[in-house]
């Protein structure tokens, strides 16, 4: 199960002044305390600001650096036992340099058996890392 988690930390800005900001990073273990585990981790003296659970069910590849994550959203059409078409959305995590690439990469990755699905959208997130 992946959680994403909001650490506030004390970085340096460009005028070299120390702020408070707040970093997304996404972590896949078992348990909600694991999560929070993770996070004080990532930073000695941080501050963990929230954790939820994500309504990400798989992250596509590695994550690369000086390229953010996005967030693609899948659609399976089914029909229920009444004979009603119904959608069931999926939300997956791809590494890429722009929007463009990450749609050429979930189109390569749904040509891997998730033929079946539509991709409805992607949207750049704020997450930095997986950790």
């Amino acid at each position: 199960m992946f959680y994403e988690i909001k650490l506030k930390v004390e970085k340096e800005n460009s005028k070299g002044e120390m702020k408070e900001v707040i970093e997304h990073f996404i972590t896949d273990v078992g348990l909600f305390a694991e999560a929070e585990a993770n996070g004080l981790e990532q930073y000695v003296g941080c501050d963990v600001f929230s954790i939820t659970r994500s309504k990400v069910v798989e992250i596509v590849n590695e994550k690369e650096e000086d390229k953010p994550f996005y967030k693609a959203t899948l659609i399976d059409i089914f029909i229920d036992d009444n004979g009603n078409e119904k959608e069931t959305k999926y939300y997956t995590l791809v590494c890429a340099k722009d929007i463009t690439e990450a749609n050429r990469l979930m189109q390569e990755h749904m040509r891997q058996g998730l033929k079946d699905m539509r991709l409805d959208g992607i949207v750049k997130t704020k997450i930095i890392d997986l950790i």
